[in-house]
């Protein structure tokens, strides 16, 4: 190509001795010429840049202990524990938008210890956050907030019926370190709080409240 008047190789760096520049992009030989016309290769598919990737995440997960209200009599809450598994899609370079679905089990903390509970959440966790990539490793800072619906399942010693739903809020910061592209480890540290609505032994509606500091840590895959 032509530049300030001078001929200059398309690419950069210029292709070795033998090779010629194709379409800008890449070096290769020369195509074959077939009826006086040069057949090119279909050129290489492109990879999408590091802020650009969907990336999936299995995480351990723990509610430190907090209350959980009853009807507005608080209680002290156990520490809980469970899993999560959410998915990210890059709506912007700086804002993430993919479903969580979170298992925890709780109780209420006394002597001698209740059953565990167990719930479910099916949230919408909207992320705003920093990609920062380096020659080795890729890295992300965030800050969100996950939404959504939340099942709930008492245990046998339960004053309620088993079956209750209700729906979470939360508030979580973290980051994800990439050490390649389809591998990497993430850590959230936050607060959530589950509404719960239970039916009382007599029929009356009971008002489970939730509310607990929380941590997650684990693996982050290429979607």
């Amino acid at each position: 190509m032509c530049h300030q008047s001078q001929c200059v190789s398309s690419c950069n760096p210029p292709c070795p001795s033998g090779q010629t520049c194709i379409e800008g992009r890449r070096c290769d030989y020369p195509p074959p010429i077939v009826g006086g016309q040069p057949v090119f290769e279909p050129p290489l598919p492109m990879a999408k840049a590091f802020e650009a990737r969907n990336f999936f995440m299995m995480g351990f997960h723990l509610g430190f202990s907090g209350s959980v209200d009853i009807d507005a009599t608080t209680a002290p809450l156990d520490s809980t524990i469970g899993f999560n598994l959410r998915g990210d899609v890059p709506l912007e370079r700086y804002l993430l938008l993919g479903p969580l679905v979170q298992f925890g089990a709780w109780r209420p903390d006394g002597s001698p210890p209740s059953n565990w509970n167990y719930y479910i959440d099916a949230d919408l966790y909207i992320r705003g956050r920093i990609p920062i990539s380096t020659d080795s490793t890729k890295f992300q800072l965030w800050a969100g907030v996950p939404i959504g619906f939340t099942v709930d399942l008492l245990g046998q010693e339960a004053s309620a019926s088993g079956f209750g739903i209700g729906w979470n809020v939360g508030v979580l910061t973290g980051g994800a370190v990439h050490f390649t592209p389809n591998f990497g480890m993430f850590a959230e540290l936050g607060w959530m709080q589950h509404r719960i609505s239970h039916a009382g032994q007599i029929g009356e509606d009971l008002d489970f409240r939730l509310a607990q500091g929380n941590f997650n840590v684990g693996i982050v895959l290429k979607d």
